[in-house]
């Protein structure tokens, strides 16, 4: 009676067979954590333990192993501060540029950065991005604006601030009405209900807290830490604000160390926001949990959350794609898609009326960041195959500006294009082709020894799968 059989593997079917079975890619513990480190659990995302993911790192394949940002690898020794890592893009880190020093220059900042308020260019400074970037590079292996050739750190760095252009604020203005900066040194403001701020003056027509006993905004009382910062009454209770002068009229004013409402390069806005910030960051949620206007004080954490934002924010929570994945294929519609989804995609009138001028900036802003860093992306598709989001309605938006003048530096964008040669070959794995599923030809038996076909002994009562992942 034969006992097993030998049989021919594709490690194409096999790589697929796997991810079938796990449901997407693995966690960073796949294999186990280097000496001194130990895989621990992120339950920012979803209710997982340290326990559930130490099975990770002996080779469980099912949840919460198949989620590369719930299960990673910490070092034993500061089990205090943990940074979870950022999707993986599948490219190599770019070891010959930096950034700052070798492609965003001041002055290329200058051209493409440029603040409305005196408030806005103090904390939206070069040296602050450039820090920035240092900084969450220096903690996490997949890199902000530093992964695969100098054209996609260019490609980032472009779409990046072209977001950044038409999103950044200090303080949302609605809900930090007329803020002050009292003799203790803090900033107080007052919080207002949309149906009493005017915009066109960005005034309150009465108090929040005629209505409210406390401010309750942007606190999501169902991700309490460690899913994010904790929501209290207690916390936002209208503040006595210590002032000199007499004149001004403080009541209903709040410090808005207390608050969670929108700040940052790419704006924070809710208590969770500002925890998985705080943790991609520091290692230590509490850091802006205790005191969130530091995203409107400190000029590197104010591009840090954008940072964070553009390279954690997964477009279906712990799965999906990011920002940063997507301009790497070098698509500008689909960083639009992953960052603010139905608001703004589709582009059209009829879907998101409420967004569309901001689209209209954004296609603006992107052929002005373009030009100034010499490099082009797409509107609607992706220069590499697989894992390509569009935000319809983006290309006609990009066409008709050029029409009726909307968005003056489009036309003459790719005069400013350069041809960079790739600095680092890109690597990356790609989806299988029907090439890949070509049968063996008899009398081939060169073909046996392509790397994309093994060998695997399989004994009947085992599984093709347990075949599959010997050959990983």
């Amino acid at each position: 009676m034969l006992r097993g059989a030998i049989i021919l593997l594709h490690s194409t079917t096999c790589f697929l067979l796997i991810h079938a079975q796990t449901g997407g890619n693995l966690s960073n513990c796949k294999g186990g954590c280097q000496l001194g480190e130990v895989c621990v659990g992120n339950p920012f995302s979803q209710p997982v333990s340290d326990d559930e993911c130490n099975t990770c790192a002996a080779g469980r394949y099912w949840w919460p192993c198949n989620f590369e940002t719930l299960c990673f690898c910490n070092d034993v020794d500061d089990m205090d501060t943990r940074v979870p890592p950022a999707p993986k893009s599948g490219l190599s880190v770019n070891e010959e540029l930096d950034p700052c020093e070798d492609i965003l220059t001041e002055d290329i900042f200058n051209a493409i950065v440029t603040p409305t308020t005196d408030e806005a260019k103090a904390l939206y400074t070069y040296d602050g991005l450039c820090n920035a970037i240092t900084a969450y590079n220096a903690n996490h292996k997949e890199k902000f604006a530093n992964m695969g050739n100098e054209e996609q750190m260019r490609a980032e760095l472009a779409a990046f601030l072209a977001h950044t252009a038409v999103d950044m604020i200090v303080r949302e203005d609605m809900h930090c009405v007329n803020p002050i900066t009292s003799s203790d040194g803090k900033v107080y403001c007052m919080p207002c209900k949309e149906i009493d701020y005017d915009k066109e003056t960005k005034s309150c027509r009465q108090s929040y807290f005629t209505s409210e006993n406390s401010y309750k905004e942007y606190c999501d009382v169902s991700r309490q830490p460690p899913q994010g910062c904790a929501c209290n009454n207690e916390n936002t209770l209208p503040a006595t604000v210590p002032v000199s002068d007499g004149s001004i009229d403080t009541s209903g004013y709040i410090a808005a160390s207390d608050a969670y409402f929108g700040r940052g390069s790419i704006p924070l806005t809710w208590n969770y926001d500002y925890y998985g910030a705080s943790q991609a960051l520091s290692g230590n949620p509490d850091l802006l949990c205790d005191n969130p206007d530091l995203v409107s004080t400190n000029s590197m954490i104010a591009w840090g959350v954008g940072i964070y934002k553009w390279m954690e924010k997964m477009t279906f929570g712990t799965t999906g794609s990011t920002a940063h994945k997507q301009v790497l294929k070098e698509t500008f519609g689909g960083t639009i898609k992953v960052l603010y989804g139905d608001l703004e995609c589709p582009s059209n009138e009829w879907s998101s009326a409420a967004h569309v001028g901001m689209v209209k900036d954004r296609v603006a802003e992107i052929c002005k960041s373009g030009s100034a860093l010499g490099v082009y992306l797409n509107m609607d598709q992706c220069s590499v195959r697989g894992d390509c989001l569009q935000c319809e309605g983006l290309a006609d938006i990009f066409e008709s500006c050029q029409v009726d003048g909307t968005c003056p530096e489009c036309p003459s964008w790719p005069d400013f294009v350069k041809s960079a040669a790739p600095t680092v070959t890109p690597l990356r794995v790609e989806s299988p082709t029907f090439g890949d599923w070509d049968y063996v030809p008899r009398g081939r038996a060169s073909a046996l020894s392509s790397p994309r076909y093994a060998l695997a002994f399989v004994f009947f009562g085992g599984t093709f799968f347990e075949a599959c992942k010997s050959l990983f």
